[in-house]
């Protein structure tokens, strides 16, 4: 009996990733990052000198703004 080749299952996005994976997603520069993290628009985690931020959680505050400010601009 031959084993049958596995479909390869996508690789799963880092539960955490760091400021220059963030910037490689989002369409800002490091300042404004820095400056959205400062005040509170971008949740992170900081782990001593490291500061980390969970995709997920990055994106559901992004678009929840995102929400706020349609509404606001009316």
């Amino acid at each position: 009996m031959r084993d049958e080749p596995q479909a390869s299952q996508p690789t799963p996005e880092p539960e955490f990733i760091n400021v220059q994976q963030l910037l490689e997603r989002l369409p800002i520069s490091r300042r404004t990052l820095y400056a959205h993290r400062a005040s509170g628009k971008i949740p992170y985690v900081q782990l001593g000198d490291r500061v980390l931020f969970h995709w997920g959680t990055v994106k559901e505050a992004l678009l929840r703004q995102q929400g706020t400010n349609a509404v606001n601009s009316r």
